[in-house]
């Protein structure tokens, strides 16, 4: 078999991976958020590149970075290239009968603290040959290209193309600091709850159904700040900022907040755990997933805030 060029030995594959992230985030810092790398590791890694290489792969605008026509060639070859490299991981894996190695597993950090944690950490005691990564996002990471093997996910129509197994419905009210809501009978009509102070939904939740909510019902004027996380959200409501829309399972058990609301059926969403079909017959992926199956369909009062 002929030996690879020294051009082809010389070739850095991994800077294709920084190259689509900038191209997918338009930044690179989002670039960098997402490699988990800093800013300057991104422009300094593609500036080597375009420079020893004698091409120019993306304008620096000031609204971001635009790709060239030289770099969307070189990006196309780069998602077929990784899309090769992930379906033969995903088989490898899947066919891993050892309950051992490690499982990559997103979530949001709504779910992480009031239920993931806990569980995570339990199945860690049973299976200590198994270490769980933890991504914390509210993006949707891909897992065809493994960006992970298992999402916890609140969704209302998951991926066709992924395994789903539905635990548990997901609740939303309104919550509010007892010195805010004071005034408040114990059941207010929605009226009186515009009239209060609010806190709005950032960027990264605008299309959840708790923005589109607070979108039909409260009046701009009323939104005093937003938050781009429900956690961050709950924050500003235990400091009295205004009143926010909260997973039960946030703000049922948080002392310094409470509900205001009953259930708001338009906001309800489902909880799925997910699975790319070529991974989900490997030992460790099987045994965590019906694991954490069992214990959140043990914690469904909680999230479809029927707790006490």
């Amino acid at each position: 078999m002929q030996a690879p060029s020294a051009y082809m030995q010389s070739l850095d594959w991994d800077i294709f991976r920084f190259v689509v992230a900038v191209v997918d985030s338009g930044s690179a810092v989002g670039a960098a958020r997402v490699l988990g790398v800093d800013g300057t590791t991104v422009i300094r890694r593609i500036t080597k590149f375009e420079e020893e290489r004698g091409i120019q792969l993306f304008d620096r605008m000031p609204s971001g970075y635009t790709p060239t026509l030289e770099c969307e060639a070189i990006v196309k070859l780069a998602r077929e290239l990784q899309d090769g490299v992930s379906e033969i991981d995903r088989r490898i894996t899947g066919h891993d009968l050892r309950l051992e190695g490690t499982i990559a597993v997103t979530t949001t950090d709504s779910f992480l603290e009031a239920v993931m944690a806990d569980i995570i950490g339990e199945f860690c005691a049973l299976h200590p040959q198994i270490r769980i990564d933890t991504m914390v996002t509210t993006s949707r990471l891909n897992l065809s290209r493994q960006d992970a093997h298992v999402a916890v996910r609140a969704s209302i129509n998951p991926p066709e193309n992924l395994i789903c197994q539905r635990v548990s419905g997901v609740a939303f009210a309104v919550y509010g600091h007892h010195d805010l809501i004071a005034g408040l009978g114990k059941t207010p009509a929605l009226e009186e709850l515009t009239q209060m102070p609010w806190i709005g939904l950032g960027d990264t939740l605008s299309r959840s159904p708790a923005a589109q909510w607070i979108g039909t019902h409260i009046p701009p004027d009323r939104i005093k700040t937003t938050a781009d996380t429900f956690v961050a959200l709950r924050s500003l409501a235990r400091s009295a900022t205004g009143l926010a829309t909260l997973p039960c399972c946030l703000g049922d058990p948080e002392p310094g907040v409470e509900r205001v609301s009953s259930v708001i059926v338009d906001m309800e969403t489902n909880l799925w755990v997910l699975t790319h079909p070529d991974v989900r017959k490997a030992a460790k992926v099987r045994a965590f997933t019906s694991f954490v199956g069992r214990q959140l369909r043990a914690q469904q009062s909680l999230l479809e805030g029927n707790s006490d």
